[in-house]
């Protein structure tokens, strides 16, 4: 600024515009240096946004959850995740364009990410089912490439964007979070339920999944809170004291014994350092401590405390780690390398899951993940997949065990306090991820215990790395050319991608509301949000699916309305026939590997025999694919065998014996299989019995109803057709049992009170035969029938005196029987 004023000596040969080039020049500095201070100031406030944004993603994603979609917690965190990188990674490059200056973390773990996220691609692009290993739901979301890009990025500026004196204050964030998920996770166990929404008035909600996960996730969180106690100053040992005490109780309460054997992993790792760093510096504390959580650890891993006054937690079912390996032994060579397909799980576990399983009480449950990430991992992305996440875990060891050696060797945890911050913070990320590979052998990742995975790598880059490349763009107009491209272009991918992405979370917004409302039966409600979900993301398949199903209620309703002109319910019918055959057909096309669409599809084509023709071949040849995906399912060869027996009745009306015959052989035969698969399956065995008495063999179908009986002692229809053939068999006694347990399970059923009013009348006792028509009189005021009975009990005389009984006469439908 001064050579403005310097009065220049110049010679007098020197031009005079010269010298006013020259003060012009000087005199245009300030306004430069001014414009500079602005940019570095927008600069800063780019960098600023994008850290606010990772903070705030690393606290708010473990307790984040919404009631507004069908899948509150792990969809809504992928939308956070996303969300939150998208805006931090803008941020970021333009802080890095503004200020001409893009510095970049040459970090070693860049290339095992690299890698993994490739083969996971290639994965995706060989899956059973793309759309879902993208996206992620219907599968599970964490496991999708969407999901796995979006931590990548949130590595990739966790690894960019933090120095290492910032990344104490990020894992503050996450205890902060961790400690509001536990404290939460107290209340709700011991009933004190603080939202408003029914789904979470259950003590097995909680904002990070199971219970069991919750217990997985605080484990990790202790293990790297223990170290970095011992360096803050006091106020902070306070705080952190308090977290630590609180992620403990929740640890406590669970009691789960693969979270104790997660913390005893990580604790060995602090125990084993302390020890070595005891002898190099004399300081016992540390050690004594850790210590004392091994044994702690290590008593509850061995037994199984039930702690008094504590409250019971809920269990969880999963598969074992014995039936995952039989899968990965049935597997075909060509999902070898590549898997089937991020998330897809569930397709292999329908397809090879033990028949052994039928015998129990999960013999329906289709499991979306295994009892291991690990063995998920080799399941569903293949060798190749497990192959690229062992090496970028054995990376990670690798670099942060000669970090640790090398920090120790030079003796810095004796010196100033930052160094031995440093040190301890490396030791906690280390012991937390030793705890967490541990964690990936012994149970399945969900999205707040990736969360922690990923933040984990990215913060071990930014402690080993000691120099940042510096890329400086002004230098050159083609570099700033092509940052500049760069920045558009992700830019424009993003906003796009978001835009998509907002589409799909509005339809399965509307999906949720359409469920409720068909839940509370308005089948035309549910039609329309349906409807809305479907037409802004059609290629969900269990939109379509749960759609036909929605179609065949409504025309059910048609059917039975009686206001309705000829002409109007033909019409209605036929619509709503060919729009719940096209809605399970498109399920079918986009997703056929799921045999849940294949079921569908055959259900609602068996509701359509007699009314569509074709339907009985169409609804056979729906369920034979599914037994192709699911092969030990009994309830896919009862619905066949259903099948058959409409075909006999169709085949009788029309006087053919020789195909009815036929039919009910096939029938026949499978309710056989189907039992041979599940031994005490129920609905097989009771339409094996309505077969035995139609072939008059009433011996058989009595047992066949006794084996019913013992597996499902609550089924109302079971309990009136028992009745009915010991009625006809002239067994009143036994006829009146199930009659009485009939009317017990369901007070309105009428037909049961109508048979257990003629036993009584047979029995002499007149009141109690009058008291049952009475209630029968309450609901069907205009029957004639019922009139004469009650009059001729009365009377003192026989109900049926002047009647010719045959079935009852109020018609009614029996309820679908254990699906």
């Amino acid at each position: 600024m001064k050579a403005v004023f310097i009065k220049l000596k110049i010679s007098k040969f020197v031009d005079q515009t010269q010298e006013i080039k020259i003060q012009s020049s000087s005199s245009e500095y300030p306004k430069e240096s001014k414009r500079r201070e602005e940019v570095l100031i927008l600069a800063k406030v780019f960098n600023a946004i994008a850290k606010a944004a990772i903070y705030f993603l690393v606290f708010l994603l473990p307790i984040f959850f919404l009631p507004w979609t069908s899948n509150n917690l792990d969809f809504n965190k992928q939308a956070l995740l996303l969300i939150s990188v998208f805006l931090a990674l803008i941020c970021w490059l333009a802080n890095s364009l503004t200020s001409n200056k893009f510095e970049i973390n040459i970090s070693f773990l860049n290339f095992p990410v690299i890698i993994l996220f490739l083969v996971t691609a290639l994965s995706v692009i060989f899956s059973v089912y793309r759309y879902g290993s993208f996206w992620g739901w219907p599968l599970p979301v964490s496991q999708s490439l969407l999901s796995l890009l979006g931590f990548i990025i949130f590595y990739f500026l966790v690894a960019n964007l933090f120095k290492k004196d910032e990344i104490i204050l990020l894992f503050l964030t996450l205890f902060l979070s961790g400690f509001l998920v536990s404290l939460f996770c107290i209340l709700q166990l011991f009933g004190k339920f603080i939202l408003p929404f029914d789904f979470a008035k259950t003590a097995s909600f909680n904002t990070i999944g199971t219970m069991n996960s919750l217990a997985v996730y605080s484990s990790l969180l202790l293990v790297l809170l223990l170290p970095l106690s011992f360096f803050v100053k006091r106020f902070f040992k306070v705080v952190l004291g308090v977290f630590i005490l609180t992620l403990l109780i929740s640890l406590f309460l669970i009691n789960f014994k693969i979270a104790w054997l997660v913390f005893l992993t990580g604790l060995a790792v602090l125990f084993a350092f302390g020890v070595v760093n005891l002898r190099k510096t004399g300081r016992s504390s540390f050690t004594t401590v850790m210590m004392i959580f091994f044994v702690i650890a290590l008593l509850f891993t061995l037994f199984r405390f039930s702690l008094p006054l504590f409250p019971a937690t809920p269990l969880e079912v999963s598969p074992s780690q014995k039936a995952e390996f039989g899968i990965l032994r049935n597997l075909s060579p060509k999902t070898l390398f590549l898997g089937s397909g991020p998330g897809t799980f569930v397709y292999n576990w329908s397809m090879y899951k033990s028949i052994d399983l039928n015998q129990t009480i999960f013999w329906a449950t289709r499991f979306t993940t295994g009892a291991s990430e690990i063995l998920d991992r080799i399941i569903t992305t293949g060798i190749l997949g497990i192959l690229a996440f062992f090496f970028l875990i054995f990376l990670f060891f690798k670099k942060s065990f000669q970090f640790l050696v090398k920090k120790m060797d030079e003796g810095v945890s004796r010196g100033k306090i930052s160094d031995g911050a440093s040190w301890f913070l490396s030791l906690g990320v280390l012991a937390s991820f030793a705890g967490l590979v541990a964690a990936f052998f012994l149970y399945p990742a969900n999205f707040s215990i990736l969360l922690i995975f990923w933040l984990l790598i990215g913060c071990l880059a930014v402690l080993e790395t000691e120099k940042r490349k510096v890329l400086l763009i002004g230098n050159s107009s083609t570099k700033a050319l092509g940052f500049s491209f760069l920045f558009v272009l992700i830019l424009i991918l993003g906003i796009g991608s978001s835009v998509f992405y907002v589409q799909k979370y509005i339809a399965e917004a509307r999906y949720f509301q359409g469920l409720k409302a068909s839940q509370k039966g308005d089948t035309i409600l549910a039609t329309n949000y349906v409807l809305k979900a479907v037409n802004l993301n059609p290629k969900m398949d269990f939109y379509w699916r749960d759609l036909s199903q929605i179609h065949l209620f409504r025309l059910n309703e048609v059917l039975l309305k009686t206001d309705l002109a000829p002409e109007d319910k033909k019409y209605q019918v036929q619509s709503l026939i060919a729009s719940a055959v096209n809605s399970a057909s498109q399920a079918t096309t986009l997703n056929p590997n799921d045999a849940a669409n294949w079921n569908v599809r055959g259900f609602i084509y068996r509701n359509m025999i007699g009314g569509l023709g074709g339907a009985e071949d169409w609804a056979i040849t729906s369920y034979e694919t599914a037994i192709d995906l699911e092969p030990t399912n009994p309830y896919i060869f009862t619905e066949i065998g259903r099948i058959y027996i409409l075909k006999a009745d169709l085949a009788e009306q029309q006087e053919n014996l020789e195909d009815k015959d036929k039919n009910l052989k096939l029938a026949q035969s499978s309710f056989e299989k189907a039992v041979s698969l599940k031994v005490d399956y129920a609905p097989a065995h009771y339409q094996m019995a309505m077969i035995y008495i139609r072939e008059g063999k009433t011996k058989e179908a009595i047992e066949r109803f006794e084996i019913v009986k013992q597996t499902a002692p609550s089924d109302i229809g079971l309990a009136f057709q028992l009745g009915l053939i010991y009625y006809n068999e002239n067994q009143l006694n036994k006829a009146k049992a199930e009659f009485e347990r009939a009317v017990a399970l369901d007070l309105k059923y009428a037909n049961a009170r109508y048979f257990l009013g003629l036993i009584y009348d047979k029995e002499g006792n007149k009141n109690e035969a009058i008291a049952q028509f009475k209630v029968i009189e309450e609901f069907n005021p205009e029957n004639q029938e019922i009139k004469k009975i009650l009059s001729s009990l009365r009377g003192g005389r026989p109900a049926l005196e002047g009647i010719v009984p045959g079935q009852p006469p109020i018609e009614e439908k029996a309820p679908e029987k254990l699906k």
